[in-house]
């Protein structure tokens, strides 16, 4: 197929609509949404509640992350709709789809050909993170779209507005950083892009060094990015030292003097191979393509290589699988915080293998496909890729090794693959479509399960305290017991001896009443439930436990009652 014969106008339009036709169809089938948080959504929808009650912004314990400008974006969401988890959830959906639209249209502006910008796209919205993410009051839709929302202001800086673009790029840079601190690599994307341009010859066939061929045009460009790293330097110290800091963030100012406890091996496997194989995983959809070029040898070459790599280093230490984290991959149970037997999904036993040479492939036509057009992006575009490598960077000191925090890496591969040359090829285009297609599928899958067992959850914790059960005598885990329990006490890391009676997040002891994923010794079995799997195929297996020896309701009446309940 030749080069799509549709206006950018026309493009951009079908775009928006398949966009939101996507996220209809999600919200039919995940309704009803579980009126319950998504993973550590409870911090950031407590702190809007607060706020709405106190006019004071302060964030839980447990957070990392002080997201102040999502605090007053759900505060004014949920005074007009409500403050309850399924609005605020819905108030990032809205959030989630204009995400996509921007992230379109800064596809089409790099100059990206029609489908592949709006497969790209998809890569991005089917992306199982971002699709789970998006039903959620989590940071990370809301950081993304400011983020892109900046790199498409900075693609626009040309003409005679160019000035105001720019000024606008460093203020959604501004406001992205008080959602999360890494808005910051934006900066150093930005001014690294216009540097390069600046002084070598980086782009300069197409014409897009002009702009910056004199010093005033050149500190014009920079002066806005240094007026917002300034600012966010002023917005670090007012949150870190000024003013009190969740005891979270305290405790781990120490985190460096580990650094040098970890060996080498596991850095490379899991701060640059695991990253590195994520991309293959979720981008493999465009990046596979790459077999169909002429450059297909290097990307077997480059596959292999990285499929050595990594069995060289699961030989090393077997302790660690190779695979990075995948949380929400089909919905697995990771994403509930429980007791019990452990939650993190790998893929395990041959099947590791098998995955293992397909991220391989994916990884190895992604590296191609950033081979190819390296000299050649626009500068837009090679600003988003240096703020990802700058973030991948950061992320491995860190230990920030999971698929959340890797979702930030998926717009530059995107990116790049939209650019990358293609055949044009019907056959190849609808192998594109349909293996993007595929992954949505399979993170809607997983949303779907989350929703449905939390639900499950919701309900035998309902069915418990219906007995006369206290809420404090439940463990439900780390989301809804968070919501349900945590209190604001006084600041400083000292605090978490305050809070060590809420079941789950601080406390070492076993509740009276829990809800696990597995059997805990010192408990016996109340009730065995199960929570379906994805689209209701199959299903996972929950139980009630009770402590042994505990005070409290006579458990066979409190057996009996969540028996009549469900």
């Amino acid at each position: 197929m030749g080069r799509a014969q549709c206006d950018p106008p026309l493009a951009g339009w079908a775009a928006i609509a398949l966009i939101a036709g996507w996220y209809a169809c999600a919200l039919a089938l995940l309704y009803p949404l579980a009126d319950g948080p998504v993973v550590d959504s409870w911090l950031y929808a407590s702190a809007v509640r607060r706020f709405m009650h106190t006019g004071e912004i302060r964030f839980a314990g447990f957070t990392q992350a002080m997201p102040i400008a999502q605090v007053l974006y759900g505060a004014a969401w949920a005074r007009a709709f409500g403050a309850n988890p399924v609005s605020l959830e819905l108030s990032i959906v809205v959030l989630a789809i204009v995400c996509g639209i921007v992230f379109h249209a800064l596809l089409m502006r790099c100059g990206a050909r029609p489908w592949q910008a709006i497969a790209a796209t998809g890569l991005l919205l089917f992306n199982p993170c971002f699709t789970f993410l998006s039903f959620s009051f989590m940071t990370e839709i809301p950081f993304l779209l400011l983020l892109m929302g900046a790199y498409l202001s900075f693609a626009k800086a040309e003409g005679a507005h160019r000035a105001a673009w720019l000024r606008l790029a460093a203020l959604l840079i501004v406001i992205d950083f008080l959602i999360r601190p890494f808005a910051a690599m934006a900066i150093a994307g930005c001014a690294i892009a216009v540097l390069i341009f600046r002084y070598t010859g980086y782009g300069r066939d197409r014409g897009e060094a002009q702009d910056t061929s004199d010093r005033a045009n050149l500190i014009a460009m920079i002066a806005p990015f240094a007026a917002a790293f300034v600012v966010c330097a002023l917005i670090w110290i007012w949150l870190t030292v000024l003013g009190p800091k969740p005891w979270d963030l305290e405790r781990n100012e120490n985190h460096f003097k580990y650094l040098f406890l970890v060996s080498i091996w596991n850095y490379l496997r899991a701060g640059v191979l695991g990253p590195a194989l994520y991309l293959g995983t979720v981008l493999a959809p465009m990046s596979i393509l790459q077999l169909a070029t002429s450059r297909w040898r290097r990307v077997v070459v480059i596959g292999a290589s990285i499929l050595a790599t990594a069995m060289v280093l699961m030989y090393l230490d077997r302790s660690l699988p190779v695979t990075p984290e995948y949380s929400c991959f089909g919905g697995w149970s990771n994403v509930l915080t429980l007791r019990g037997l452990s939650n993190r999904f790998f893929w395990d036993g041959y099947w590791q293998y098998v995955f293992l040479v397909f991220a391989s492939l994916g990884t190895g036509g992604l590296i191609v496909a950033c081979m190819d057009v390296g000299m050649k992006l626009p500068r837009a575009a090679l600003a988003v890729v240096i703020g990802a490598l700058i973030y991948w960077a950061a992320t491995i000191p860190l230990w920030f090794y999971n698929d959340r925090y890797y979702l930030v890496l998926v717009p530059a591969g995107a990116i790049v693959l939209a650019l990358a040359p293609l055949p044009r090829s019907r056959l190849i285009t609808s192998a594109g479509f349909a293996m993007t297609l595929a992954m949505g599928l399979m993170s809607l899958g997983g949303a779907y399960a989350y929703q449905r067992g939390l639900t499950t959850m919701l309900a035998m914790r309902d069915a418990l305290e219906q007995q006369g059960i206290p809420r404090s005598a439940i463990d439900a885990g780390y989301s809804l017991n968070g919501q349900d329990l945590y209190r604001y006490p006084k600041q400083g890391i000292e605090t978490m001896k305050y809070e060590a009676g809420i079941p789950m997040i601080t406390s070492p002891s076993v509740g009276q009443y829990t809800i696990a994923s597995g059997p805990i010794e010192g408990t016996r079995l109340v009730r065995k439930f199960s929570w379906p799997g994805p689209f209701g195929l199959g299903h996972r297996d929950l139980f009630l436990l009770k402590r042994t020896g505990a005070p409290g309701v006579d458990s066979k009446q409190a057996e009996l009652g969540v028996h009549d309940k469900h």
